[in-house]
């Protein structure tokens, strides 16, 4: 759905596609990790009401599909998006979600060949005061060896989102949901094996889950493109590999590269929880609240960490 572009220029036509993940919301500019938006279109509030909120925002291909893959970049069509429970579904990938509806590639003018494709989900009830966050999945209808896309999740809100959401009920918007296609999961596949001197077949990765995470700026009130942040790391512990991929994937480092991006690889085939902290660059004075977040098998996950 998008003009293919050489690795050569990763780094600048990555950063424009990720500031949209999320960063568009109202409230305040922390709302690149999930926060609400503002205005209209939630219900409850009220002690012992139940608490149903719209949900809406945009859903396109991960910016490194178009980033790695160019010309071969897949089509866009055949997704359901959904928002689902994220303590539920790493129990059990296939629990209920929370609202799921077919995401329209079709009808003219609900797809922006950068932005993505819109969607909107009414009567999303956030009333349990112990939902840990948000996560929007995509995933391809298709079955078996017919599948494009790899099932994947994006952090769409935290706990403490909610809960300013209960107090005052309102849309949640601008929310941005990313997915990886089984074409991106071979390249990452191999880049992957290279560098833990492994061997990844086509569906190895996808097999195990995997995690991409972007650690960006402050998103700036003004909407701008808050930038990735090169020399940082994350703190995390687990059954997992952690990768600092080059700008280019041309290899790997010992920190983030300017697109500020890491992969984390689980070591066998399960899933994988854990709270990620940034440690700033040397010199960086920026601080980055926490965020938990993990993934599971047979799916991948993208989590985006901005500045406070």
């Amino acid at each position: 759905m998008r003009a293919p572009c050489s690795i050569g220029v990763l780094v600048t036509t990555f950063l424009p596609a990720l500031a949209l993940a999320g960063a568009c919301g109202k409230l305040k500019p922390s709302d690149m990790s999930g926060a609400a938006g503002s205005g209209g279109g939630g219900s409850g509030g009220a002690a012992g009401a139940n608490v149903l909120v719209t949900i809406s925002g945009v859903a396109a291909p991960h910016p490194l599909d178009m980033a790695l893959l160019g010309a071969n970049e897949p089509p866009f069509s055949m997704l359901e998006v959904a928002i689902v429970d994220p303590s539920k579904v790493i129990l059990d990938p296939n629990a209920p979600p929370l609202g799921a509806m077919a995401l329209d590639t079709s009808t003219a003018g609900n797809c922006d060949p950068m932005a993505g494709c819109k969607w909107s989900l009414p009567g999303v009830d956030i009333t349990n005061p112990n939902l840990i966050g948000l996560v929007g999945e995509l995933a391809d209808t298709r079955t078996g060896d017919a599948r494009v896309w790899v099932k994947t999740g994006t952090g769409m809100g935290t706990m403490a989102d909610l809960a300013a959401v209960r107090a005052t009920p309102g849309p949640i918007t601008n929310r941005r949901a990313f997915v990886v296609s089984r074409k991106l999961e071979v390249v990452l596949g191999r880049f992957v094996g290279k560098v833990l001197n492994q061997t990844f077949a086509p569906g190895d990765l996808e097999t195990r889950g995997f995690l991409i995470g972007h650690i960006v700026g402050k998103p700036p009130a003004d909407g701008s493109v808050p930038p990735g942040v090169a020399g940082a790391t994350v703190a995390a512990t687990g059954p997992f590999d952690i990768i600092y991929p080059a700008a280019d994937f041309m290899g790997a480092g010992a920190a983030t590269s300017a697109t500020g991006i890491f992969l984390m690889v689980p070591r066998t085939a399960q899933a994988v929880v854990t709270t990620w902290n940034v440690v700033p660059p040397a010199g960086d004075t920026r601080t980055w609240s926490p965020h938990l977040a993990g993934s599971n098998p047979n799916n991948a996950f993208v989590i985006i960490l901005p500045a406070d």
